[in-house]
């Protein structure tokens, strides 16, 4: 039997076993309507319309009764086979069958050529955190977000209400908190409800005593010290925070912990905790254990950031790993459940292997030393990872260790507004999302990634193309699809702080390029994490293909952009750059081609590094 690879496929994750029929009999591919006959749940009749029409009869079994919302200890696991067009899917739960239905989702019309399908998730904690504060996320993007979790298995959305920019959740017994855009509680039910639906399960954050200039703006006598506290658009870390000891502050925010609980009928509340710099570790330390009794006294077990690692912490809680990988060892041995998010942060621009990280991996193998998308901030990184090793504390071996529940993307908004959030977000979190279902990646990771990227738009959940460049003149496309963000905190601290915290300086007193008023409206901030065309590029450089056609787009480029004053300034140097890269890849110049990836500003042009890899001898011209 010939099988088709993975790429053809186009899944993601990557099933656990997958087994295949003749190529004559794939051939035959059903179309029309679906029909699903009667005994399925309504959740599961919803979910079945949405499918594309594929002329299917599904038949849908399931073992458990019918749940209001998942729960982390909910199996999703489920078994699939499909002959004649008849889909039978049996799963001990719905949601097994609401993740059956997302890999026939993913399918397509390539079902006909699957004979089997068993599969379920290695990690219960799939998940991905949105922080709504820094820019202001409406819940039409929140919902087209859970759409997509669905359709790659992903069960866990972490709401960041609070903040110091901005306070989203318009509480009833604390209103004056909120912000100009924050969401009622009605809004949120209505997003609980609809994210229940489809499989995933909604985990608001609270974050506390840190990061709340918001609440001291409206309360400025909940400070702590003297701190100033006024409307802040500065993005970083602030040292005011809330007072632990104020009655006040400890009355508001059990009132808040309490409405929090009744409204996420999740069981999990998440108490933020981190970067409070203003406290002495065992003044935080009291004031987490206290909330986060309070926390499981509302019926639900809190969560914290691993700042909060502390012998105080109850065991309860779950610590969220952000702080490297070491940190997830940290809670771990110390009996802490913990949720890893280190090599998750999709708001640093990183690209889509550089995630390929198993929430078990080793502790050094957050990121892979040859990945050169990453050379021009592997100082910063290496620092960084030092620093939060040595603030770790030694905390005493628990006698039963924490379960390692799986893991969770962050995507910070500094630089993400709602209309960019999608390409963000997807261009990477397919990658991640494989990880937390199958703990490895399959083969053909770029190509499933595009496939099912195909498959999210046929669906008209999420577009494949997220339209960046058509803003700008289509005689700079040669340049735009070669240019690429630069990576990790570097467009956001500048060079000068980026340069501090590469050197061990915490990088809090230098200007910052953007605060949370800056438009985020230049190329840079269109521009996908990840170029997509220069990975053609480079596999055409690696394969020896001649390279005419790339040279000639890179030479036009730069004279094209001459009649652009408005973009010269800010694209000329990665334009000139480029321009010399087409004679290099071709041997007309013998400059180092490494030293023309950049940065330039806050772009970067890796297409640079194959060049500067494969012109060793090979025809290239």
């Amino acid at each position: 039997m010939t099988e088709r690879s993975p790429a053809a496929l186009g899944l993601m994750p990557w099933p656990q076993v997958l087994v295949q029929r003749e190529p004559e009999a794939a051939a035959r591919r059903p179309t029309g309507p679906n029909v699903l006959p009667p005994g399925a749940s309504d959740r599961v009749r919803r979910m079945a319309a949405r499918l594309p029409p594929l002329g299917l009869t599904l038949r849908v079994a399931v073992a458990a009764p019918v749940k209001a919302v998942p729960a982390i200890g909910d199996s999703a696991a489920y078994a699939l086979t499909c002959a004649d067009g008849v889909v039978h899917i049996t799963a001990a739960t719905e949601w097994g069958a609401l993740a059956a239905l997302a890999t026939v989702a993913q399918l397509g019309p390539g079902i006909a050529s699957v004979r089997e399908v068993r599969d379920e998730s290695r990690y219960p904690w799939r998940g991905l955190m949105i922080d709504t504060v820094r820019h202001f996320i409406t819940l039409a993007t929140l919902k087209r977000t859970v759409d997509a979790m669905w359709f790659y298995k992903l069960n866990v959305l972490h709401l960041h209400l609070t903040d110091d920019q901005a306070f989203r959740f318009r509480a009833s017994r604390q209103p004056e908190l909120a912000s100009a855009h924050a969401y009622t509680p009605e809004a949120l039910a209505e997003l609980v409800a609809y994210a229940a639906d489809r499989g995933v399960r909604v985990v608001p954050e609270l974050d506390v005593p840190g990061h709340t200039t918001s609440w001291l703006a409206k309360a400025p006598l909940w400070r702590f010290g003297n701190e100033p506290a006024p409307p802040s658009r500065r993005f970083g870390v602030h040292r005011s925070c809330i007072d632990p000891a104020n009655p006040d502050v400890l009355a508001a925010v059990d009132a808040l912990i309490e409405e929090l609980a009744e409204l996420f009928p999740d069981g999990h509340l998440h108490l933020g905790g981190d970067e409070a710099v203003a406290l002495d570790r065992e003044t935080q330390a009291a004031f987490m254990a206290r909330i986060a009794a309070k926390a499981t006294a509302a019926g639900t077990r809190p969560m914290a950031w691993d700042e909060c690692l502390h012998p105080r912490l109850p065991r309860q809680a779950v610590v969220q790993a952000w702080r490297g990988l070491a940190a997830r060892d940290a809670a771990l041995a110390a009996g802490f459940d913990c949720v890893v998010s280190a090599p998750y942060y999709l708001d640093l621009f990183y690209p889509a292997d550089a995630h390929a990280v198993a929430p078990d991996a080793p502790a050094d193998a957050l990121w892979p030393a040859d990945n050169d998308r990453l050379r021009h901030v592997r100082a910063g990184i290496d620092a960084t990872e030092r620093a939060f090793r040595q603030q770790l504390p030694a905390l005493p071996n628990a006698e039963r260790p924490g379960r390692l529940l799986g893991g969770e993307a962050c995507m910070w908004t500094e630089l993400v507004a709602d209309d960019l959030l999608d390409a963000r977000v997807w261009s990477r979190m397919p990658v991640i999302a494989e990880q937390l279902w199958r703990g490895s990646s399959a083969p053909a990771l770029y190509a499933r990634l595009a496939a099912t990227r195909r498959a999210l738009a046929a669906l008209d959940i999420v577009a494949e193309d997220d339209g960046c460049f058509r803003r700008y003149p289509t005689e700079l496309r040669p340049l735009l699809e070669m240019l690429e963000p630069v990576k990790w905190y570097r467009r956001l601290l500048g060079e000068e702080g980026s340069a501090e915290r590469q050197h061990g300086q915490s990088a809090t007193t230098t200007a910052r390029p953007y605060d949370a008023t800056t438009p985020l409206t230049r190329p840079v901030d269109r521009l996908p994490p990840e170029s997509l065309a220069s990975r053609r590029a480079e596999a055409d450089f690696a394969a020896g293909r001649p390279m005419t056609q790339w040279a000639a787009g890179w030479r036009r480029q730069r004279e094209a952009l001459r009649h652009h004053a408005d973009l010269m300034g800010e694209l000329g140097a990665a334009s000139d750059a480029l321009a010399q890269l087409a004679d290099v890849a071709e041997g007309a110049d013998r400059a180092d081609a490494a030293a023309l990836a950049g940065p330039f500003g806050e772009y970067l042009l890796p297409v640079a590094y194959a060049v500067a890899s494969h012109r060793d001898g090979k025809g290239v011209g």
